[in-house]
Parts: structure tokens; C-alpha cells; sequence
């Protein structure tokens, strides 16, 4: 996920690690006029997270802004306070999706922000489907019909962009964005790359072809119709299948951070 973090009233620089640190990648400005401006330049985002210690009354005025320009982005409010009802129920009236109080986890304010962006795409949980693939983002796991995919951190983010804009044509520039921190992306061929990466390694597994080229412009995840996922199982290659997914299988750096 790519995410614009605004901090007006607080260094923005210590959130944007921690959330750098669960794999969002983050833009941190400290003043709310930039925001136009960033918003159109420099996305685009899956998320606006707007930081607050103090009161919320600026923000308000900000968020009607924004929407006000058209701006259909999720917008997550982090008061450095537990706000009043009613200051809440004016983020929310004024177009803000969520609204929550410091401290908090930063594992839970990443699922909040995850929830929110699947949500704007017509998602309802943490599971994305298409065809027989199915993307779990709490386990971080690609698995088809059952069998998980054996795929790098980079390529389950690459498949995990595709899943989220379903139907919607990505450039490679969008998917250099969501990939790669500023100034430590390769050639933008990289995403070719991916994407024969990607169609074998799910086609071994018995995954129906999900990703098309359009050429000169980039890459669309599609539904395959029932008669390809039917033909695609019938080709799979047992070899190349894994064991099933384990219960209670979890990301390896949140058995690190545990530990």
C-alpha cells in the first residue's frame, strides 16, 4: 500500500518508519495546503492518514476540502487525544472514513488502513479472490484452490496491487510506485519481469490466466471464466504444488517482532 501521511502539529518521520517497517510505503508532509498538490502529484495513494495532537476543528475544514475537490481517497484521522463525540461526529459528517485516538498498535492501524483501502475497491475482507486464487493479506499468503504459491515478498506485493484494482487498467508506473521507496527502484522493465514471474508460477500451481497485457500501457487483473479455471487445475503441474497452507501460519517478521 502506498500511503500520504499528513502531520501538522508532530514529526511525522517516527509513524512513517513504523508503518515502513509492516511493508506500507509512506510520503510524510507537515502541512495540510500541501495537500492538493501532493495528492495530485505525487500519488497516486490507497490512503490518507491525517495526524492531529491538537484540535480537530483545522482538520475538519481540510477534509471538506478535499472531498469537496473530488478527492474519493480513504482518509484515516489520528488524534494524539481521545476525541469528543461530537468532534468525531464532525470528521466523519465532514468526509473522513475513520477516526482514532494515540496510542495505537501500529499492526492495528495498518489492518485499519488495509480495510479501508479494500473497502474503496469493493472488498470486504482480507481475502482476495479471482478465479481459484485467493490472496490472504493476514497471512500473507497466495494459495490456489487450497495449495500455496511460493512467491517472493516483492511478487506478492506486485499480485497483491493486481488483485486490489481488479478490472482497472495499472501502468508500470503504478506499480513502480507501489513497489519501490523513492530512489531505490530498478528499470521499469522490472515489472515485465514480474509479471512472467507471476503467470508461471500460478500456472504451475493450476491457476487460470488472471493477468493481461495491454500493450503500451500496462497490466489488468481479469475474472477467468469457469471453463478456463476447470482447464488450468486439469494442467497443473503436481510437482511444482506445495503442502497446504499450515493453520496458524503468520508472517515471518511477526514471529520476529514477537520474539
Amino acid at each position: 500500500m502506498h500511503i500520504l501521511l499528513a502531520s501538522p502539529s508532530a514529526s511525522p518521520a517516527t509513524l512513517a518508519a513504523g508503518l515502513a517497517d509492516l511493508g506500507l510505503r509512506c510520503d510524510d508532509i507537515d502541512a495540510l495546503d500541501d495537500l492538493p498538490s501532493v495528492l495530485a502529484l505525487s500519488g497516486p495513494y490507497d490512503a490518507l492518514v491525517l495526524r492531529i495532537d491538537g484540535s480537530v476543528r483545522d482538520l475538519q475544514a481540510t477534509i471538506a476540502d478535499l472531498r469537496r475537490r473530488g478527492l474519493n481517497l480513504p482518509i484515516a484521522v489520528l488524534c494524539g487525544r481521545t476525541p469528543q463525540p461530537a468532534e468525531e461526529e464532525a470528521l466523519l459528517h465532514a468526509g473522513a472514513d475513520d477516526v482514532l485516538a494515540n496510542p495505537i498498535h501500529l499492526r492495528v492501524l495498518t489492518a485499519r488502513l488495509q480495510a479501508l483501502a479494500r473497502r474503496a475497491r469493493g472488498h470486504a475482507s482480507a481475502r482476495l479472490v479471482c478465479g481459484n486464487v485467493t490472496l490472504d493479506q493476514a497471512q500473507h499468503a497466495a494459495v490456489v484452490d487450497g495449495r500455496r504459491v511460493n512467491l517472493t515478498a516483492r511478487e506478492f506485493d506486485f499480485l497483491e496491487t493486481l488483485m486490489l484494482h481488479k478490472g482497472v487498467l495499472l501502468t508500470k508506473e503504478r506499480f513502480m510506485t507501489s513497489l519501490y521507496a523513492d530512489g531505490m527502484a530498478p528499470d521499469s522493465k522490472i515489472v515485465d519481469v514480474f509479471v512472467c514471474k507471476l503467470r508461471r508460477k500460478l500456472a504451475d500451481c493450476g491457476a487460470a490466466e488472471m493477468i493481461r497485457t495491454v500493450w503500451g500501457r500496462g497490466y489488468v487483473a481479469f475474472e477467468p471464466s469457469p471453463t478456463a479455471v476447470e482447464a488450468a487445475r486439469s494442467a497443473r503441474r503436481p510437482e511444482a504444488a506445495v503442502d497446504p497452507v499450515p493453520r496458524g501460519w503468520t508472517r515471518r517478521s511477526q514471529v520476529l517482532a514477537t520474539a
